[in-house]
């Protein structure tokens, strides 16, 4: 049934232009930030730069060492879920403002089959992408690490399926937002606008202000990101939280099982108008 629906959340998005630009760019910034990353630092140290004070060359900074790969790359790809957020937001809205949700349901598709459709798209897409982040950082440290042993290339690989549930929460959280909103242009706007405005600002003001950054970290985006923590702080040697924390992934899955009851409750007992 699961793979039932999922065929035919495709199919609606098949032809759907926003899907294949959305998804391209996605896929481009996947690519372009190692290669990208990597060409830069390969430049800065054939001008001779340092980093920091460190006296260590831009180009011997251990980026791609398998050590440290997996934990970058799912941390600036995290950056990106955005995009995937978009999809989802235009696709329930879309549902609702051309009428194809009411459609479905005189078809014969429930709305717990409706609302199951979108999930498994969501968390279809959030496999495959996680799946594309490993095979690029096995790439990428075949081609740059100096360390290859298979010990090597297994420690930290667990920033891949925290990198899934980051995908799965963060495209939750962006249908729920549709399904309480349901027009796309208010939902994009509102969506870009809380993630990069509203919860920083929240967050600074309960972190710095009222010095409680537990409480911030309790905010759904940074919730949700929180599995992957900032981990460029340890080439400044700087403490650094270099695993994935049982906690952040707990407070995560609750935010995931919370979204989708709303998402179940909102669909079952609200007008599909």
């Amino acid at each position: 049934m699961i793979i039932k629906l999922l065929g035919i959340e495709f199919f609606k998005l098949r032809n759907t232009r926003y899907f294949w630009v959305l998804s391209i760019c996605f896929v481009f910034f996947l690519l372009a930030v190692p290669v990208g990353s990597k060409i830069f630092l390969d430049y800065l140290g054939s001008m001779g730069e340092n980093i920091s004070d460190l006296g260590i060359r831009a180009d011997q900074l251990p980026l791609f060492d398998f050590v440290d790969i997996w934990q970058n790359l799912t941390w600036i790809y995290k950056k990106f879920s955005i995009l995937l957020g978009f999809i989802i937001v235009i696709s329930v809205c879309n549902e609702f403002s051309y009428g194809t949700v009411k459609q479905n349901i005189i078809d014969g598709l429930s709305r717990r089959q409706f609302l199951w459709s979108k999930i498994a798209f969501i968390v279809g897409v959030s496999l495959m992408t996680s799946l594309v982040a490993m095979t690029i950082g096995l790439i990428m440290g075949f081609l740059w690490s100096p360390v290859k042993g298979l010990p090597f290339i297994m420690k930290n690989i667990e920033f891949i399926p925290a990198y899934f549930l980051q995908l799965v929460g963060f495209q939750l959280f962006c249908l729920i937002i549709a399904l309480l909103i349901k027009r796309s242009g208010f939902v994009l706007a509102l969506l870009i606008f809380y993630v990069f405005v509203i919860e920083p600002i929240i967050s600074g003001i309960i972190s710095y202000q009222y010095d409680r950054p537990e409480l911030a970290d309790l905010l759904p985006v940074n919730a949700i990101g929180a599995v992957i923590p900032l981990p460029f702080t340890k080439y400044a040697l700087m403490e650094t939280q270099d695993y994935v924390g049982f906690g952040d992934v707990a407070v995560c899955l609750i935010y995931i099982f919370v979204f989708a009851g709303l998402s179940f409750y909102l669909i079952t007992k609200r007008d599909l108008a």
